[in-house]
């Protein structure tokens, strides 16, 4: 049976082995090179999710089957200029990191955690929520349409040379 739970600090590793896993398996499904993810691997995805992690106003939700975590989602403050900069952006949350065990892909569970992150983030007063995806994750443009999110028209190359797309909606 699925639960999910709020992600704590001591939570980094599990979660930056399942985003690496779940980006790694994104990249051979579509044939794109399998190098690093976040920099480094897992190593730097750890440190990355560790950072974030620590920040107070971080919100993760974890779902884990049988004490396996299978489903990730973090959600942070928004931050102007695209997190350059450090002021906030009042109201706005900004939906991170999506990540599923690629062998439970298509099983509804990005569905579930982004759902308890939407609603967390509604508890702490967030009234609308951002994301990015590559413009190659056509699974997951499906899944944020389908749940409402829409293509702001925004778009940009991430840090690591991909394609990404700008979805928003109101929470």
């Amino acid at each position: 049976m699925v639960t999910t739970r709020a992600g704590r600090l001591d939570d980094a590793g599990a979660v930056a082995r399942l985003w690496t896993a779940a980006n790694l398996a994104r990249h051979a499904e579509i044939g794109l090179p399998l190098g690093p993810v976040a920099g480094e691997g897992v190593v730097g995805a750890e440190h990355l999710i560790h950072c974030r992690l620590a920040d107070p106003a971080a919100l993760a939700v974890l779902a884990h089957d049988e004490g396996d975590l299978v489903a990730m989602a973090l959600v942070l403050q928004a931050l102007d200029r695209d997190g350059a900069s450090s002021d906030p952006l009042p109201g706005l949350a900004h939906i991170a990191m999506v990540a599923v065990c690629p062998d439970r892909w298509g099983q509804g569970l990005a569905a579930l955690v982004l759902g308890v992150a939407q609603h967390d983030a509604r508890q702490r007063g967030f009234t609308h929520a951002q994301l990015w995806t590559h413009e190659t994750n056509h699974r997951a443009q499906r899944l944020y349409e389908r749940l409402g999110w829409v293509v702001s028209g925004r778009a940009m190359i991430d840090d690591y040379g991909e394609a990404i797309r700008h979805y928003v909606r109101a929470l």
